[in-house]
């Protein structure tokens, strides 16, 4: 079966490949230059920012594109000899259309400010962007969860896991193609931050171009570019070692060969806390991770360029317990216990570039995969029988209580085809896509409970989704844009679901410096294969366990309503608020089972998030710093799908109680400095404010208490033959806080303490 849809992904390569095609990670920038008013032939017009820079010249009109503008800053200027340059800064998002307008000889340049050019070109104010140098200098850079918490809308939960406006579950897409993750391997992460060149963050506004997994946010990454190889070949060696016996090892290699970008990128790393542990001080909380990523782009001409992108990685887990009882956790586990979770993954893609001669039209054809694999390794016999009861002492109405053990090895190989065209007629930018992807599933797992008989749930699945959208960004004026698309998700496996997707935005100038946005739309995403389970109860007798062989979870829709103003300040200072509700009904939510920290997905019935935003942030050639606040609440009620520990009747109140991950304040912000000889070095501070989580589950108000951490970074830029270090610190203050407390629903867990890291880079 696996050979038969590998020879039709190769066949429908092949096909395609006449056709021209495009990565889905850029914009166009276009726009017109006049001098003294008028618009003139000739004129040098360039672009640069991210690394990279290019240039094109305006046609008879004074109109010049960049069709291929990887997400970002820029800086666009037009230059006329004898005449001062005309400039403007700009941003760009994935799929945007930015206009700007350079006037050289006039007082006044139109268009100067990102955040103008940005709410005209159609970009909602919900999206942040991070350039390599930002995420390079920034203390959170060991972890890409991390780096994407520091936006508004996204908090940090348990496992540094990102809760996007209100609820479980983020998109990640990497150099154009969709890097399915699942609730099953929520402890590693998907891509070494080291390898991101670019990071692009949409928390809301959503594109019809997006779909068919849960969409709290999207999150875009540019690995490498071209641009990355400085003078034909580069090796660099990284070493680093840090506080709870963390040690770090790394080599890249990035080579030219002709018209061929090679890079390869191994690391290795291994600490004695990997996990949130129900104890301040981690028992049994040892982790690894290996990884290799090898990234290939080929310009097969002018216009034509092949990309190729493969990632393997190995991540290791001990499970940590806690070995005597303390006041925030009753489940006692044997300093013996074993438990460990091991995490295989791998994806890879292929993305053919192709655009048309005049720079209006493209094409694209991704073809992808994904394989993963996730082993529970328990020791069944010390997790049911150990701490201080026995089974026949057990009374599970009145805890503590040994709960029971775990065992699982779930595998999923999934294959898939993007396609698209799009094209740019000027006021209006069309596009237009399909994509399919199968997937085939197979779990062996069994849930063992002290005073039950052992649950088994072994089974094969086979499950495929298909997409397809249609959208245009019209932009009849310079003060005025539209976004409109309609997009169809259908998806089957376990449980079967459809739904048509209707999405539509908006932004105005309505004023020189200040942009109105509004958006709303729906939005489908099913449960993936991997987090699917049997509905079934596994303690408390009654109904044998294996009585219902049923799989019920359903696929989540909801309704998104976002209306914010951006604003810019001068001096590279730019600035937005943005209000947001999202309407959900069957919510894929997260319990734990039993004491392990493994989540298993359920449905509740009906979910609301709400919440206000703020964003203030300015670049400058020395500086650059963020400030990023949240206020929201995120409720829900009901059952409607899942596996469990008790019998879903046992949940009289429907009511909507706040979730675990709610937290009604955040606010997070960074400072960086740059100085030195080409700025080499870096110094940046930053600090982390959350409001209490609630003590239980969907049950209540009570929280537990705020945190209040600092974080801390320096370091020197690695050049050829200049030794490069970084120091980071994470909670300089060392103050740990409690997350969760275990409830029935879910296990103690508290925060780490200081996490220092010193590393030292050289390059060959």
């Amino acid at each position: 079966m696996i050979a038969n849809i590998a020879a039709a992904v190769l066949a429908a390569c092949i096909i395609f490949a006449a056709q021209p095609a495009w990565a889905d990670v850029t914009g166009m920038v276009r726009g017109v230059v006049t001098i003294d008013g008028t618009g003139t032939a000739g004129v040098r017009v360039t672009i640069a920012g991210e690394g990279t820079a290019t240039a094109t010249q305006t046609d008879a009109q004074g109109r010049f594109a960049f069709p291929h503008i990887a997400f970002g800053r820029y800086t666009v200027s037009a230059q006329s000899a004898g005449k001062p340059a005309a400039t403007s800064a700009v941003e760009v998002s994935t799929d945007s259309v930015t206009d700007v307008a350079l006037a050289i000889g006039s007082a006044r340049e139109i268009g100067r400010t990102s955040a103008t050019t940005r709410g005209v070109a159609g970009n909602p104010v919900s999206v942040a962007t991070f350039s390599g140098a930002d995420v390079a200098a920034m203390p959170q850079n060991q972890s890409l969860n991390r780096l994407v918490e520091t936006v508004p809308g996204i908090v940090q939960f348990s496992y540094d896991e990102p809760v996007a406006h209100g609820f479980h579950g983020i998109s990640y897409e990497v150099d154009g193609a969709p890097v399915p993750l699942t609730t099953s391997s929520n402890f590693s992460e998907l891509i070494d931050p080291h390898n991101i060149d670019s990071l692009e963050i949409f928390t809301g506004a959503f594109p019809a171009e997006f779909g068919g997994g849960r969409e709290g946010a999207v999150v875009n990454i540019v690995t490498k570019r071209d641009i990355d190889i400085p003078n034909g070949s580069l090796t660099q060696l990284s070493a680093g070692i840090g506080t709870y016996g963390t040690a770090q090892y790394g080599i890249a290699q990035a080579t030219r060969f002709g018209s061929t970008d090679v890079f390869l990128d191994a690391n290795t790393q291994g600490t004695n806390r990997g996990l949130d542990a129900p104890t301040q001080v981690q028992t049994h909380d040892g982790a690894s991770l290996s990884d290799l990523f090898l990234r290939t782009i080929t310009k097969l001409g002018p216009r034509d360029t092949l990309a190729f992108n493969y990632s393997n990685q190995f991540n290791s887990y001990q499970i940590p317990i806690n070995p005597s009882q303390t006041p925030v956790d009753s489940i006692v586990n044997i300093p013996s216990q074993d438990d460990v979770q091991l995490e295989y993954s791998s994806f890879g893609s292929m993305n053919y570039t192709h655009t048309s001669a005049d720079g209006s039209a493209y094409a694209q054809v991704i073809p992808w995969f994904r394989s993963s694999r996730v082993r529970y390794l328990g020791d069944l016999a010390a997790d049911v029988q150990g701490g201080d009861f026995s089974p026949a002492d057990c009374d599970p109405a009145a805890p503590p209580c040994p709960l029971g053990g775990l065992n699982q090895d779930r595998r999923a190989t999934s294959f898939g085809l993007r396609t698209a065209y799009a094209h740019d007629t000027g006021p209006h930018s069309l596009k237009f896509g399909i994509e399919g992807s199968t997937e085939n599933f197979n779990s062996a797992e069994t849930i063992l409970s002290a005073g039950s008989a052992p649950f088994f749930d072994n089974v094969a699945q086979h499950g495929s989704a298909y997409s397809a959208y249609a959208q245009d960004k019209w932009t009849p004026s310079a003060g005025f844009s539209l976004q409109a698309g309609l997009r169809y998700d259908y998806s089957n496996g376990f449980v079967q679901g459809n739904q048509l997707q209707p999405r539509i935005g908006a932004n105005l100038r309505i004023a020189p410096q200040t942009t109105l946005h509004v958006y709303y739309g729906r939005l489908y995403g099913a449960p993936s294969l991997e987090d699917t389970r049997r509905d079934a109860v596994v303690i408390g007798g009654g109904t044998p366990a294996d009585a219902l062989p049923v799989y019920d979870l359903k696929p989540q829709t909801e309704s998104y309503y976002e209306a914010g103003v951006a604003h810019t300040f001068g001096g590279g200072v730019n600035g937005y608020v943005n209000v947001w509700q999202r309407n959900v009904w069957n919510v894929l939510d997260t319990t734990q089972i039993f004491p392990t920290p493994i989540f298993a997905v359920f449905n509740n019935a009906l979910g609301l998030a709400h919440g206000f935003e703020l964003r203030l942030e300015g670049h400058a050639a020395a500086s650059s710093w963020y400030l990023s606040g949240t206020l929201s609440q995120s409720v829900a009620g009901g059952i409607s799908g899942g596996t469990f520990l008790f019998p879903p009747a046992a949940i009289s109140d429907t009511s909507l109680q706040p979730e675990d991950h709610d937290q009604a304040v955040a606010v997070k912000d960074g400072y960086t400095w740059r100085f030195g000889r080409d700025a080499q070095f870096y110094a940046s501070l930053g600090s982390d404010y959350g409001t209490g989580y609630p003590v239980q589950f969907e049950n209540g108000t009570g929280r537990l208490l705020p945190h209040l951490t600092f974080d801390a970074s320096f370091g020197r830029k690695a050049a050829p033959h200049r030794l490069g270090f970084s120091a980071s610190i994470l909670n300089l203050s060392s103050y740990q806080y409690l997350i969760k407390v275990n409830n029935g629903f879910n296990t103690t867990q508290w925060s780490p303490g200081t996490q220092a890291l010193l590393q030292v880079t050289t390059m060959l």
